[in-house]
């Protein structure tokens, strides 16, 4: 165990002082900071141009058969910031206005349901168009029940009439949960895959410049397995937590008032949330770093390490992609879904992301990460197998056949 804890140090700091872990940490730490201040800088910037100093978009509606009044009170409520204007202007008139720009747009009701919407460039994108439809029947409806004895103010009110929607969840409510769910979801992709490079980079880094020879006569193959990986997920652990540190830590202290209430919603990670995804990112590290350090133990070189490895990436990859896919076809809560968090090498995220959006009982949550400890386990003593054949062997990298043959002779 002294020697376990020797490599574990060595490789926690030989991690955590390398120029290009210490560059991404800080660039990650501006970007991240400068994110966490990003919604205060839009909202100052955006109430720094006054509303009332810039001239407002007017819409020009030609005279009808409906009261001015009715047009205005109406139309008005579709458009929030803009002038509507009832003109007795004529048709060339007023279509040379909108060409001019002086009226954003115009409308001319020929009928009580028939109207020529004027624009000057009718894109795809334009709705305005539906949108004064949408008014016209709301006056006709006005002006019909009017006739039945209801005054304008008392048709409109009725028409008009909106609800409200409270929604109360008796389990998780995935509507809410989803955005934060996603961005966990891609930065457990992110962190399994990057700082298990750091393990396969460390290992060939040692057998390049024959270290490694030294270090198996001094230290048992399962010692120098488990030390480099744990080391290096202690490492990524810290740069993680110095990242999210320098954003939570802007958006605790800064004033309510300028983040929008929308975006603070979005951007609230509930505890639970986050003890899972560091409970699920340790079982996906681990699992990965023991295959992805010991297929290293191969290479000669860096330029190995591409073809050993890429297998492993593909298989995590795959399973991210196939997350991707469930999760925006609403297929959380399928049978496929379900699987995938059991089998091993896809139950780090699948149920991560299954326990978050999915009302699951906590039994479930238990069995998958039995399966992923015990899975780690043989992982890690396999690994230590393998890297015992491989840390001596130089040239072409061997084949999965003439592996298995390998470990298969040493047992």
């Amino acid at each position: 165990m002294k020697n376990f804890f020797k490599i574990l140090k060595f490789e926690y700091l030989n991690c955590i002082t390398n120029k290009a872990f210490i560059i991404i940490t800080v660039f990650l730490v501006c970007a991240s900071g400068l994110f966490a201040f990003l919604p205060g800088i839009i909202v100052n910037f955006a109430g720094s141009s006054s509303e009332e100093d810039a001239p407002a978009d007017k819409i020009a509606i030609m005279k009808s058969s409906y009261d001015d009044s009715l047009v205005k009170s109406e139309i008005t409520p579709f458009f929030p910031g803009m002038e509507v204007i009832v003109t007795n202007e004529d048709r060339k008139t007023v279509e040379s206005k909108v060409d001019n720009g002086d009226y954003s747009f115009a409308a001319e009701i020929t009928s009580p349901l028939t109207f020529v919407y004027i624009t000057k460039n009718n894109t795809i994108y334009d709705t305005n168009g539906q949108t004064i439809g949408e008014a016209l029947k709301n006056m006709y409806t006005v002006s019909e029940l009017s006739k039945h004895g209801l005054d304008q103010k008392e048709a409109d009110e009725l028409i008009n009439t909106g609800y409200v929607m409270e929604t109360y969840s008796t389990g998780t409510d995935q509507a809410k949960n989803y955005l934060p769910v996603y961005l966990m979801m891609c930065i457990l992709f992110v962190a399994i895959t990057t700082y298990g490079q750091l393990v396969t980079q460390s290992v060939v880094s040692e057998k390049n410049t024959r270290a490694m020879e030294l270090l198996i006569t001094c230290a048992k193959p399962s010692e120098l397995m488990f030390g480099k990986v744990i080391g290096a997920g202690l490492a990524g652990l810290t740069q993680l937590g110095i990242i999210f540190g320098s954003m939570a830590l802007p958006l605790t202290f800064m004033p309510s008032d300028l983040i929008p209430a929308e975006i603070r919603e979005y951007i609230k990670f509930p505890v639970e949330t986050m003890l899972l995804a560091l409970l699920f990112f340790l079982l996906g590290y681990f699992m990965y770093a023991f295959l992805l350090g010991a297929l290293a133990s191969f290479a000669s070189k860096s330029e190995d390490l591409n073809g050993l490895t890429t297998p492993v990436m593909f298989v995590l990859m795959g399973v991210y992609f196939v997350l991707v896919f469930m999760c925006s076809s609403d297929m959380v809560n399928s049978t496929a879904m379900t699987v995938l968090s059991y089998f091993p090498l896809s139950s780090p995220m699948a149920m991560f992301v299954r326990s978050t959006l999915v009302d699951i009982p906590v039994w479930e949550i238990i069995i998958s990460v039995v399966l992923q400890i015990g899975t780690i386990v043989v992982f890690g003593m396999l690994a230590a197998g393998i890297y015992k054949i491989g840390v001596l062997m130089y040239g072409n990298p061997p084949k999965p056949a003439e592996i298995i043959k390998m470990l298969k002779k040493s047992k």
